[in-house]
């Protein structure tokens, strides 16, 4: 007969396991001694069970900021939209969607427009969608990829509006495709090239024009963005440093209308997320937990995989911007992985930045 206590451990596990992923407690454990920060809302629960959630983009209202929205991909369904309560207010049954990413100002032949950007799974494809002044999501294309397992996606829009894909694939593969060249949805394969191992996150700077590419299990690469920047790559940081643990998951730049910029990363083999100053030569700012709030109920995040930061004001709690990141556990209940909505001015304050000029 097994001991109660054995079989209390199993049930345990096993519930992590359902809800995404092992037990976090060593990890956790390890760097308890870091700033908290804390969620102030969390998104609906994505559809799918088990490992589903995996990556959020922030569009942001033109008219009414507080009124934006966050894409979040649910990798076993499809992909949902919520507002910034955390309510999913559209949903696109695309099947296995896993990164997603948006740029806004595109320049179409009717004017600015703005495009979301998903790996598609299910389809081996690119999914490339339009989205309305008022935040709808509309499939405009599905885009055929040569990679064989589409795994993630980020997109860089430069001065004169045409918008990039940088898509990867589980096994190294990267393609970099223009989408809008001359107005029109029409995508065009620029470039290709190969990591080692397996690559997932990426973000562009596009006032930079430098592309930041995570190696899951090696570090964090920058280089030049568009054709040929792979060949000038530089590692920003790697996992044998203290600062990253792998895997090297989910990237994001918050940028200030000023121009102060700031890498963030999810360490995901620590349960971290790590900052960088991209003003002072990539230099390590500090990192931070996402930790239970017992005061809101709202639980931490652990084990992310995407992120996205924007400097934006979006109205009250949220004026120096914010950080929506993964959260591999959702606990507090129990229930399928979702999305949290932490403060930036909760991550200033831990690493003791100044706030923000523009705000």
């Amino acid at each position: 007969m097994l001991h109660p206590l054995f079989l209390s451990a199993l049930a345990a596990g096993l519930g992590a396991l359902l809800a995404g992923g092992c037990s976090e407690e060593p990890a956790a454990a390890a760097h308890a001694d870091l700033a908290a920060v804390y969620a102030v809302a969390e998104t609906e629960p994505v559809r799918g069970g088990g490992d589903a959630a995996d990556d959020p983009a922030i569009w942001i209202h033109p008219e009414d900021a507080s009124m934006s929205l966050i894409l979040g991909t649910d990798k076993r369904r499809g992909l949902s939209v919520y507002d910034l309560a955390g309510r999913e207010v559209q949903f696109l049954p695309r099947g296995r969607v896993n990164n997603v990413d948006l740029r806004q100002g595109v320049a179409m032949a009717g004017g600015a427009a703005t495009l979301a950007v998903a790996t598609n799974r299910t389809e081996r494809a690119m999914d490339i969608f339009t989205v309305s002044a008022e935040g709808k999501l509309e499939l405009a294309l599905e885009q055929a990829l040569e990679i064989g397992d589409p795994y993630g996606i980020c997109m860089h829009l430069d001065a004169a509006g045409i918008a990039y894909a940088y898509v990867n694939g589980s096994d190294g593969e990267y393609e970099i495709w223009r989408l809008n060249e001359g107005g029109a949805l029409k995508p065009e394969r620029i470039d290709q090239f190969s990591l080692p191992t397996k690559p997932e996150g990426c973000v562009v700077d596009d006032h930079t024009g430098i592309a930041y590419i995570g190696e899951e299990e090696h570090g964090i690469w920058k280089m030049p963005a568009g054709a040929g920047g792979f060949d000038e790559k530089t590692l920003l940081d790697s996992v044998d440093s203290d600062r990253l643990a792998a895997d090297v998951e989910g990237l994001g730049i918050y940028r200030t209308e000023q121009g102060r910029a700031i890498l963030v990363a999810s360490s995901q083999g620590d349960y971290t997320y790590a900052f960088y100053d991209l003003n002072d030569g990539d230099r390590y700012l500090g990192s931070v937990r996402v930790a239970d709030d017992p005061a809101s109920g709202i639980d931490g995040a652990e084990e992310t995989d995407g992120l996205a930061a924007t400097s934006a004001n979006l109205g009250p709690g949220f004026e120096q911007g914010l950080l929506v990141v993964q959260d591999g556990f959702n606990r507090l209940p129990e229930e399928r992985q979702n999305f949290k909505l932490v403060p930036w001015r909760a991550v200033a304050a831990a690493l003791n930045l100044p706030a923000p000029e523009n705000k």
